[in-house]
């Protein structure tokens, strides 16, 4: 055979096989490696939806979003990762080396974060360098950010984001998902190097901006109660505190401090050692719907209230107290002072707890646990925060003997402060329990409104009209003007409220923790027609002054009288007991 034939064959052979494996591949391959092709000829960018804001009642951004720059690079375009490294690094304040070591890890990708969120200095020093290195693997990409203009206000009722924007904790949490929008696409056409070479019109999605949502929180209001309440902190410095106002006519929350706080744009400062992390996200904790805790004297109203209501005694039925101890089967309760014969509004207002453990005597577990569950303690309020805890009442059939006396004087209970207040407003709006509520409503970036949250959401009745008037008026208005809650007096307004001094239980149950107390008052004003309830709460203070009347009345009458002037409300005329700006622990109205 001629060496031409041979080659021939040799060739169509080549050719044969070439062709039958080229088949093979098409056949088993073909769409894997189509894709792959496409993949690398193809470059897809995510357009971020813009976060919808967060805004108080009166319209101010409380948290918003800012397009701040950020680097990142492309490590398959590094010829040389040690000079672009030892030249970008400086620019953005990150070490060469970690830089480098970052660019030979992330060789076969495409895309990694250098650093997010550089400041304009920064930008600025590496876009000189960029241009004048032709760096085209760094590349400066404008995104979202999210920032609060009240700094730490309302910290635990906002919460955070993290850094792919979604929402960790208070309101960015529970609203994230209408909060964050959807992020929209564009894709072109790229060469080898992965430069841009056109456009695909037909792949472009358009990004939808998430909706806005307005809270029943006011910034003025929320404003001057921390600054009340971290007043408070400083002189007598609990573990924690908390502030809550509400308008008691519609359940809508205007204020909600927690106290220490923390930086919603910053919330775990880099740093940190273990044990500081752990400080600083306890930090983070809403106490105001998240921690329960057993609140003592000022839980007396929710008893005396409906037993008033359900005929069990009137305001001014004496009880014979003859203090300050008195026996009650196996246990004795104790008085402050020696009282001889009080007045059930007396009971409240002296805060007596021989007085109150005679009217449980007389009402029976059964009624005590019919009046604790209709005023909603041991269930959550449904205020749309999240980790609300529901408190603790156990079943009827667990309480003892021991309960009747307990219950009344705000043991063997444990509740939440947003239960308290949203409870109190009963005594303020003629009897009704209101669903409390942050939000009034989501609007959506068009405008439309997704959420209408606006109006009053009743839960029930849980005294007559005229039985909470009574009692505000004669037991509560009292406990302020002769009782236990004197220093909650206010000048220009008639106040009322309670006192209530609870020591602190052990956690792992069977009685309680040394000297460690709860500190609280519940207010409100006008006594004729409320328009503000309060409540403030100090953990464990340990000034060695804790209680409710001293570390709290204060507090709350300052934010009461802050908040009616802010709201215009007329004074009230002078009312008996009640002494003008002259009287010791008077509150005036701010200006």
């Amino acid at each position: 055979m001629r060496s031409g034939q041979v080659l021939f064959i040799g060739v169509a052979v080549l050719l044969l096989g070439g062709a039958y494996r080229l088949a093979r591949i098409e056949q088993t391959q073909g769409d894997r490696l189509r894709g792959r092709a496409e993949r690398q000829h193809t470059a897809t960018w995510t357009i971020p939806a813009q976060r919808g804001d967060i805004l108080d009642c009166r319209g101010r951004v409380l948290a918003g979003t800012v397009r701040r720059p950020s680097v990142f690079m492309d490590p398959t375009l590094i010829d040389d990762p040690r000079a672009d490294a030892v030249s970008v690094a400086p620019t953005l304040g990150i070490d060469p080396v970690e830089l480098e070591r970052l660019i030979w890890e992330k060789k076969d990708r495409a895309f990694v974060w250098v650093k997010r969120g550089i400041t304009d200095d920064e930008l600025e020093a590496f876009n000189h360098v960029r241009r004048a290195r032709r760096l085209r693997a760094f590349v400066v990409r404008y995104e979202p950010t999210r920032v609060y203009p009240y700094g730490r206000l309302a910290a635990q009722v906002l919460g955070f984001v993290g850094a792919e924007q979604n929402g960790l904790a208070g309101i960015e949490q529970t609203f994230n998902d209408m909060l964050k929008g959807i992020d929209g696409r564009r894709s072109s056409t790229v060469d080898a190097r992965r430069r841009r070479v056109r456009s695909e019109a037909e792949t472009y999605e358009p990004p939808i901006d998430g909706a806005g949502v307005v809270l029943s929180i006011d910034a003025h209001v929320q404003q001057r109660a921390e600054y009340h309440l971290r007043n408070a902190f400083e002189e007598f410095k609990p573990q924690w505190a908390t502030a809550v106002v509400m308008d008691p006519l519609s359940g809508e929350v205007l204020a909600m401090v927690t106290l220490p706080d923390f930086d919603p744009a910053e919330p775990i400062p880099p740093g940190l050692d273990k044990a500081e992390q752990e400080t600083a996200r306890e930090l983070l904790r809403n106490r105001a719907v998240s921690d329960s805790y057993e609140p003592g004297s000022i839980y007396k109203p929710f008893i005396a209230g409906p037993a008033l209501g359900a005929g069990v005694t009137r305001i001014d039925e004496p009880f014979a107290v003859n203090g300050p101890e008195r026996r009650f089967g196996s246990r004795t309760i104790h008085d402050v002072h020696a009282y001889g014969t009080l007045a059930l509004h007396q009971v409240i207002s002296k805060s007596s707890n021989i007085g109150m453990g005679l009217l449980g005597a007389r009402c029976g577990n059964e009624l005590l646990h019919e009046f604790v569950r209709g005023f909603g303690f041991g269930e959550g309020t449904g205020i749309r925060l999240p980790g609300e805890h529901d408190g603790l009442v156990q079943k009827l059939s667990r309480w003892t003997s021991y309960s009747t006396q307990s219950i009344p004087i705000g043991q063997e209970i444990a509740v939440t402060p947003i239960q308290l207040l949203t409870a109190f407003s009963v005594f303020c709006n003629d009897g009704i329990l209101y669903r409390p509520r942050i939000v009034r409503g989501v609007i959506s970036a068009a405008g439309e409104t997704n959420e209408d949250n606006s109006r009053p959401i009743e839960v029930r009745r849980v005294l007559a009209a005229d039985v909470a008037r009574e009692f505000r008026l004669r037991a509560l208005v009292e406990c302020v003007n002769e009782g236990t809650g004197r220093r909650a007096r206010i000048a220009d307004y008639q106040a009322f409220g309670k006192t209530g001094t609870a020591q602190v239980a052990r956690p792992e149950g069977g009685g309680y923790v040394p000297d460690a107390y709860v500190g609280s008052f519940l207010g409100g004003a006008p006594a004729e027609q409320p328009r503000v309830a309060v409540l403030v709460s100090l953990y464990r203070p340990s000034s060695g002054k804790y209680y409710g009347g001293t570390v709290a009345a204060p507090a709350v009458a300052a934010i009461i009288a802050d908040t009616l002037d802010y709201m215009q409300e007329p004074p009230d005329p002078p009312a008996v007991g009640r002494d003008g700006a002259t009287a010791s622990g008077t509150h005036a109205r701010a200006r």
